[in-house]
């Protein structure tokens, strides 16, 4: 049996009330701005539970990251599962991580104030990026230096989009920010300027204007 499975209704309860806790003040400010009894306060429980939990602050914000990670490539891997095009798989992945600015405000603004590792190619969230611009790159799509430079193109230009989006989280801003930025990345990777901007705006349309997400998944992808 592992420690998972072991766990007891109320102890899967006291991490998930630290987990919400901890999500909600690090999108508000910086790790080391909070301290462990705001975040034992905000979950409601005794303070020896947290160390029960978590070995730190730092800890508790990984087992967060790791949440809200999973939860952007499950969303990222539905979006482009009938797609094969690295030029579209881009584009729509970058417009299901900037619907889920939409979805997840709060886990969006822990992103921007917390999560690091966006420049680096073994980092868990940009290994779609890192396999998509990799083919790309293989199959004569994209026409870059290299791999790492394609990443770091996208990564980078979508992290800032993000910080804009979490400042102004309104669907009309995110689906013209996801039009524009997708054809800008589409044009730095090597793909034409006409074709770029069909492929940007098709896939603004179908992940972050069109909803609920089974919906936006299922609309526009090759049958």
């Amino acid at each position: 049996m592992t420690i998972e499975s072991a766990r007891s209704p109320r102890t899967e309860r006291t991490r998930s009330a630290l987990i919400l806790a901890g999500r909600r003040l690090f999108s508000e400010r910086a790790i080391d701005a909070v301290s462990i009894d705001e975040i034992v306060q905000a979950a409601n429980v005794a303070k020896g539970s947290f160390y029960n939990h978590f070995s730190d602050r730092d800890a508790l914000a990984d087992a967060i990251s790791a949440e809200i990670r999973a939860s952007v490539e499950a969303a990222i891997e539905l979006a482009n599962a009938k797609v094969d095009d690295p030029a579209m798989r881009v584009a729509r992945g970058v417009s299901a991580y900037f619907r889920f600015a939409l979805d997840d405000a709060e886990g969006a603004g822990f992103l921007v104030r917390v999560y690091s590792g966006h420049t680096s190619l073994s980092a868990p969230l940009n290994q779609g990026v890192v396999g998509d611009v990799s083919r790309g790159l293989r199959e004569g799509r994209f026409a870059i230096p290299t791999v790492e430079a394609g990443m770091l193109c996208v990564m980078g230009v979508t992290t800032l989009a993000l910080v804009r989006m979490v400042s102004e989280p309104q669907p009309a801003l995110v689906v013209s920010l996801a039009q524009q930025v997708c054809s800008l990345l589409l044009r730095a990777l090597g793909i034409g300027a006409n074709e770029a901007d069909r492929i940007a705006a098709q896939a603004s349309e179908d992940i972050i204007r069109v909803g609920p997400l089974p919906e936006y998944i299922q609309r526009g992808l090759p049958q």
